[in-house]
């Protein structure tokens, strides 16, 4: 029966079961499909705040702030409602693949730092992270240069088949104590963006008896081959 313990919890273990993202992967996709953009609250505006750029399977979705051709004072953000159905208790992995870029850096004289944050959204503007408490996923950072990031975060249980959650990207316009920015642009790519439940399988009743009379009878063959 010891060799049935750790059997039994090996077999319980999570497996991981796709959830649903739309268009999770703009390098197949090459559009921005599922995808909602705001503009300071305003919606999408159609200027230059948002893009995919690339050819497939190369694409990438940008969101960019401060350059001549966007339309953004405050911030822009790509959202998209997340599918959280699963079973009871379930968690999800969030995945994420992006990187942040500024035309002007800290090497640079004048230089004012933009800035980014990933969160969940409930729907009322408020932020939270994977824990279900306030706060970000990745709270507001200054971007300085070129930064990739490869994150992951696994949700609490508290969110399956809950609705109304969104993922936001969110890149804001620095200022200085003025008000005033570096006029120089800077951007978000985002290359991959992924969730998959984790649900713990749990075996039926027959098998688990199935296993314990093999591991019965193997226990019997060492005993009388001894």
């Amino acid at each position: 029966m010891k060799y049935l313990i750790p059997l039994s919890a090996f077999l319980l273990l999570g497996q991981a079961r796709a959830a649903m993202i739309t268009n999770g992967n703009f390098a197949d996709s090459c559009s921005l499909d599922g995808w909602h953009q705001d503009t300071d609250g305003f919606g999408d505006l159609g200027g230059g705040d948002f893009a995919v750029s690339g050819i497939s399977p190369g694409c990438t979705a940008s969101i960019r702030v401060d350059y001549q051709d966007t339309d953004v004072f405050f911030a822009n953000t790509l959202f998209q409602q997340l599918d959280l159905t699963g079973a009871e208790n379930s968690r999800f992995l969030l995945t994420l693949d992006f990187s942040v870029d500024s035309e002007l850096s800290s090497a640079d004289s004048g230089f004012i730092a933009d800035y980014f944050a990933v969160g969940l959204n409930d729907g009322s503007g408020s932020y939270f992270n994977e824990t279900g408490a306030a706060g970000y996923l990745l709270a507001p950072v200054d971007i300085d240069g070129l930064s990739v990031f490869n994150l992951s975060f696994e949700l609490s249980s508290e969110f399956a088949n809950q609705s109304g959650w969104f993922l936001d990207f969110q890149l804001g316009i620095g200022a200085d104590s003025s008000g005033a920015s570096d006029l120089a642009g800077s951007s978000l790519a985002i290359n991959r963006v992924s969730l998959a439940e984790i649900a713990a399988e749990v075996p039926e009743p027959m098998t688990l008896m199935l296993f314990a009379f093999a591991l019965a009878g193997l226990s019997t063959v060492r005993r009388t081959s001894h």
